[in-house]
């Protein structure tokens, strides 16, 4: 069946998370070390910094083993729970904006190609957004989609923290095209893990485009295709 729909992953497909990560990180945790030494001036940094990691390792195996992703405001009350702390309500909130909001103030940079291949896709295929996300909600994704002039392009999106499930559950896909007014197996998807974007997507019966123009990725099923570079997306679909 010829592809009539697209669907693209958001972290590492559309953005580098790496750039401007380690400014998110140190903001983070800049702001976790002060309110925790608010309440207990002992606090160190190191415990601080090993807190918010189990925190991360929780995530990571609730992500990889139940596909679903603990919500920014749980995993922040996850932080304060292994420092033994009871953080008042308007700091809790404050920091969860913080936590959500970072993607804003420390933007990460757009894949090269990414933003005029998504123009040229637009004009020829209905796009949906597919992201399993961590700190970074879906509202706020959208709202640096919208500042990076890519939001106009997608008539969709399937957040993990707005639908309950993450990649690969078929039904992330499913939903997606669902939206596209197309069946899965008319679908194309992007993305850069093989573990979630490959097998997810081979499951719903739709076509699996591993894009490598991050990094390479070899720990799951092989992929239908292979987009090394977003300019290559012509040829490659």
């Amino acid at each position: 069946m010829p592809v009539q729909a697209l669907s693209i992953d958001f972290w590492n497909t559309l953005v580098e998370a790496r750039v401007n990560g380690r400014a998110r990180q140190t903001e983070r945790l800049r702001h976790l070390l002060s309110l925790a030494q608010a309440h207990r001036p002992k606090t160190t940094p190191g415990e601080v910094k090993e807190a918010f990691a189990e925190t991360v390792r929780r995530f990571e195996t609730v992500w990889k083993t139940r596909h679903c992703t603990p919500v920014t405001e749980e995993l922040v009350r996850s932080i304060w729970d292994r420092l033994g702390l009871a953080v008042e309500p308007e700091a809790h909130a404050e920091t969860v904006r913080l936590f959500q909001e970072g993607i804003l103030h420390h933007p990460p940079a757009l894949v090269e190609g990414a933003p005029e291949m998504l123009a040229w896709a637009a004009e020829r295929y209905r796009l949906a957004l597919i992201s399993d996300t961590m700190f970074s909600p879906g509202r706020v994704i959208r709202r640096l989609l919208d500042a990076q002039g890519l939001l106009r392009h997608f008539d969709a999106f399937v957040f993990s923290d707005e639908t309950g499930f993450s990649k690969p559950d078929v039904r992330a896909f499913e939903r997606a095209a669902l939206q596209l007014d197309a069946t899965p197996e008319a679908l194309a998807h992007i993305g850069d893990l093989r573990r979630t974007d490959v097998a997810g997507a081979r499951r719903a019966g739709a076509v699996a485009i591993l894009f490598t123009g991050v990094h390479e990725d070899d720990d799951g099923p092989e992929p239908d295709r292979i987009l090394p570079h977003w300019r290559q997306l012509p040829d490659v679909l």
